[in-house]
């Protein structure tokens, strides 16, 4: 098996492809705009604090997938690998989301009240880099599925959530990296599948930290932003990747729920772990392949498998 990486050492520390036209993503903005108008609301202006106390009582997680397309649009393989999750999943609403949509989408859900957020990510030419935040962004304002174009669904999405925790869930991670590596290594959530409630914190703690990553990037480097390279931003792992977003969940389920969210709390899991309102899935949910346990372990089945296809893995950081 093939990984885009390993884990950190810590010593070394179609369907909707052809409705997107100019007219559709006119309207597009406008309903767009009408349905996460308050996209960030009660939230401070962009760069503060978040200043907020526990999360209100979770919504249910809408049942909504969501896709961004490269350049080059849906292959036949990526095709057959998003079919397993669409098909198995007919109650689903499905959003494959071009560049032009996606950027149309930022500008309606977060312009009004977050213009520098949408300054920044209209800025990004790094197409991996840009596609990590949206990730974010789409989670945030609307919530449902994440899920890159290389993974299949193993088990209905209905499924993922276990009966005890459904209520209680506002986000749902699992790990990439977590049992058979030894005692030395970081771990970090894997950010190729992610549910969501909207308006999670968490989510919005990630997208801040990432924001203000690029700001001193643009400051140290002394470029405009649309000038930054994969050499000035570092690996994309910790910059829009798996340990920012672990990082930040982190810090957002610390700052709200104090020592009772740390880490050591969900290592090395054989069953899925509510914390706070992030429900931790063990290694083998979401990242089976890279995870080894114990010989004569009998595991559950994967929730998802990812392909590994890593068509961001270029020194542009995205498709040619």
């Amino acid at each position: 098996m093939l990984f885009p990486h390993r884990p950190l050492v810590a010593s070394n520390a179609s369907r909707s492809i052809a409705f997107v036209s100019a007219l559709l993503a006119i309207l597009f903005f406008f309903v767009v705009l009408y349905r996460s108008w308050g996209a960030g609301r009660n939230l401070s202006s962009f760069g503060g604090r978040l200043g907020l106390g526990k999360p209100e009582p979770p919504t249910t997680i809408p049942k909504k997938l969501w896709y961004k397309l490269g350049p080059k649009g849906l292959s036949d393989e990526a095709r057959a690998w998003t079919d397993t999750c669409i098909r198995n999943n007919t109650d689903y609403r499905v959003e494959f989301m071009t560049e032009e949509a996606a950027d149309v989408y930022v500008q309606a859900a977060f312009g009004m009240r977050h213009p520098k957020l949408v300054e920044v990510y209209l800025g990004l030419s790094i197409p991996i880099l840009k596609a990590d935040l949206l990730r974010y962004l789409l989670l945030f304002a609307e919530g449902g599925v994440y899920n890159d174009l290389d993974v299949t669904c193993d088990a209905p999405i209905d499924d993922w959530i276990p009966a005890q925790y459904k209520d209680s869930t506002a986000v749902v991670v699992g790990w990439e990296f977590d049992v058979g590596w030894g005692d030395n290594f970081i771990r970090e959530f894997a950010t190729w599948t992610i549910m969501a409630k909207p308006g999670s914190p968490h989510i919005w703690q990630v997208i801040e930290d990432t924001v203000e990553f690029f700001e001193k990037k643009v400051k140290e480097n002394n470029v405009p932003l649309g000038k930054l390279t994969l050499d000035m931003t570092g690996d994309v792992v910790d910059a829009t990747g798996p340990r920012r977003f672990t990082n930040g969940l982190f810090k957002s389920m610390e700052k709200i729920y104090g020592a009772r969210a740390s880490i050591e709390h969900v290592m090395e899991l054989m069953e899925p772990k509510l914390l706070g309102d992030v429900l931790v899935l063990p290694g083998f949910s979401f990242a089976a392949g890279s995870n080894t346990y114990d010989e004569g372990v009998v595991l559950p089945p994967p929730l998802v498998t990812h392909h590994y296809a890593g068509t961001w893995k270029n020194k542009n950081g995205g498709e040619q």
